[in-house]
């Protein structure tokens, strides 16, 4: 059975590019989950630790895959190309804290 793996790029081309909301996901039993860290961001990375542990244990998820995006410099295509293979290894990330 063949699946199409659908890549949203999370860039925005200004305020006026408004995407919608992807939909909600009924459970993340059995599935991949990826975490985006940043050591340079400190909130986060305290959220995503939290995240990592109660992953497994509350929402039992089959797998946990960590991006870590390191240094950002290069062109948009290259900083693209940072994240296809952690796309493609995941069904779900989460990236950031929406502040």
């Amino acid at each position: 059975m063949s699946q199409t793996i659908r890549v949203l790029d999370p860039t925005s081309k200004g305020p006026l590019d408004l995407k919608p909301l992807a939909p909600a996901v009924p459970s993340l039993e059995g599935r991949v989950l990826g975490l985006r860290v940043d050591r340079t961001w400190q909130s986060y990375t305290h959220f995503a630790e939290y995240l990592q542990e109660e992953s497994r244990r509350r929402w039992r998820v089959r797998d946990l895959v960590l991006f870590d995006p390191r240094v950002r410099q290069g062109t948009t295509e290259e900083e693209r190309r940072k994240v296809e293979g952690f796309v493609r290894a995941i069904d779900m990330a989460v990236v950031g804290l929406g502040t």
